[in-house]
């Protein structure tokens, strides 16, 4: 145990003397995250500047303008003179998001019996946009509608209580559960942060084998573990693994509550499995540091290998939708099972059983990555002694 300390003290001594190292254990924990914050501190967007085009112009139309207006995320910017101007109106207001037009004869049809269409151009290029005009219109025209249909009930003599039934004979009650808000803050940033660590935990043991080959100070390293090399790679280890753990809980105890972001009943019982998740990306890190004694090199390969891990995790697009290789490769990355684990244990807040598969997954990556740091040690120690 000596011997192993002993290592975890040298590579601390060594980190020190790296500034990349500093940047990677210091500023990114203490203001990219919170920086990242601030981005999604609204929680999610509150107004969505639109316009509208009244081709109708009735006393009914004037109805649904001041539907749209009563809207709690719509704020109406402009009322637009001509349907004409709709061709290159979003490019000259890339501030506005969405025009709704209400076509000529609008009420005359309506009150004939005949079905009308209020048109939604919507800016699409920000798809959150699109969708949040999409539902404030289905909203709000589906409350015009059934007031339509409630009105030509009663004037057929119909009583009110009955109409109302008929019009809304089913009613649909929604209960969003784990993020009830829709807020962004909560969805995106603990994402953000923990991908970020498993970064930096990865770029940091990328160079703890190599740096000693580019230093002629791997026979020494040997030496101190006594030619063990399980205490060689479990003293370097215990260096990433309690910088990953430090930045862990940082995370969780200070940037997320600093964010305003919820904590979990169980952020505790899951600190195991963060710490499964950093000793996974250590053992990673190490593996490729062994591979590669060029310290460029392999950065490049964990940066190649890393980069990829917030998109192919599932957590922006369904790894179930992604073509076959990329839902396969995204199971070659440690955050994909991590992210799982996450959902399931911290916000749906399972039981440990939900979380075996990813604690398998997880697993298998140490122990590969643990067998071919073995051999490729032991074949360096060769080519050093020789």
């Amino acid at each position: 145990m000596k011997k192993v300390l002993n290592i975890s003290i040298r590579e601390f001594e060594r980190l020190g003397m790296r500034s990349s190292a500093w940047v990677l254990i210091l500023f990114i924990p203490l203001f990219i995250f919170l920086y990242l914050g601030s981005i999604y501190e609204e929680g999610s967007v509150q107004h969505v500047p639109v316009a509208i085009l009244d081709d109708d112009k009735s006393p009914f139309s004037q109805q649904v303008i001041d539907n749209i207006e009563a809207s709690p995320k719509l704020e109406v910017k402009e009322i637009l003179d001509s349907q004409n101007e709709l061709q290159t109106y979003f490019v000259s207001h890339p501030d506005i998001k969405g025009v709704y037009y209400i076509p000529k004869n609008f009420s005359k049809n309506i009150f004939r019996g005949k079905q009308e269409k209020i048109v939604v151009y919507t800016n699409s290029s920000n798809i959150i946009y699109g969708n949040l005009l999409y539902k404030e219109a289905a909203t709000f025209i589906n409350t015009l509608s059934a007031k339509i249909i409630l009105n030509a009930l009663t004037v057929k003599g119909i009583p009110y209580e009955k109409a109302v039934k008929m019009v809304m004979p089913v009613k649909t009650q929604t209960r969003p559960l784990y993020n009830p808000h829709y807020n962004y803050l909560y969805y995106l940033v603990p994402g953000l942060t923990t991908v970020l660590l498993q970064m930096i935990v990865f770029f940091l043991a990328t160079r703890s084998i190599n740096s000693e080959y580019a230093s002629n100070s791997f026979k020494e390293l040997y030496q101190i573990s006594g030619g063990s090399t399980l205490k060689l790679l479990f003293g370097k280890m215990l260096a990433y693994i309690v910088i990953g753990m430090v930045i862990a809980i940082l995370i969780f105890a200070l940037i997320h509550p600093i964010l305003g972001i919820p904590s979990s009943a169980n952020t505790i019982p899951f600190l195991w499995i963060i710490l499964l998740f950093v000793v996974t990306n250590c053992s990673l890190g190490i593996m490729i540091s062994i591979l590669f004694k060029d310290q460029a090199i392999a950065m490049d390969m964990a940066f190649v290998y890393n980069s990829p891990a917030f998109v192919f995790s599932g957590f922006t697009f369904p790894i179930i939708a992604m073509p076959a290789f990329n839902s396969w490769y995204a199971n070659l990355i440690p955050y994909t099972h991590f992210l799982k684990a996450y959902i399931k244990g911290m916000e749906m807040e399972t039981s440990f059983s939900y979380l075996i598969p990813q604690v398998i997954a997880m697993l298998v990556f140490i122990l590969v990555a643990y067998i071919v740091s073995v051999i490729g040690l032991q074949f360096h120690y060769k080519k050093t002694v020789q």
